[in-house]
């Protein structure tokens, strides 16, 4: 395929408003003043050179191979276009799955570690329940060593004495 040669559009001097009102023919005023200064003087057209030139075939041919050209490359541009949007559409849709992944699994470990706190924190109080019955049972444990060691010292002491005397 032989690459296409860009065109040079340019905007008409003209207004869309103006032509549309020269192609209706209808001007405010009813004049062809506005012909006359689309087309130009009639003074600065040349008398003797051709008006036109006549085209031949082989123009016509070149030009209709060139239009084709040109329809193929932009069907060949809009393909792409298509393609290249299908494999973005493909992308983003890839995004939104791993973010929905990513996010799920994010859910997860803050399920997880807010049952893996809440077992902790179970623990801690059971644990501390644990230290406060100990903590009291040692009390309780002192309170009788401290009477049996008050029985044993004033039971001994006096058979002590009781033994001396006899």
């Amino acid at each position: 395929m032989s690459s296409a040669t860009p065109f040079r559009w340019e905007r008409p001097s003209v207004q869309t408003s103006e032509l549309a009102t020269l192609a209706t023919g209808k001007t405010a005023d009813g004049s062809l003043t506005n012909v006359l200064r689309l087309i130009g003087s009639f003074d600065d057209l040349d008398p003797d050179g051709p008006l036109t030139r006549k085209s031949s075939d082989q123009d016509w041919s070149k030009l209709i191979d060139h239009i084709r050209d040109v329809a193929n490359h932009v069907r060949e541009v809009e393909a792409q276009s298509q393609e290249q949007e299908l494999h973005v559409q493909h992308l983003l849709e890839r995004a939104r799955e791993d973010i929905k992944e990513a996010a799920d699994r994010v859910r997860a470990a803050d399920a997880r570690a807010a049952d893996i706190q809440a077992r902790s924190e179970a623990l801690l109080k059971a644990a501390d329940e644990r230290v406060k019955a100990a903590e009291e049972r040692a009390r309780v444990a002192e309170g009788w060593l401290a009477l049996i060691r008050e029985a044993i010292t004033s039971e001994f002491i006096v058979k002590q004495d009781t033994k001396r005397i006899a």
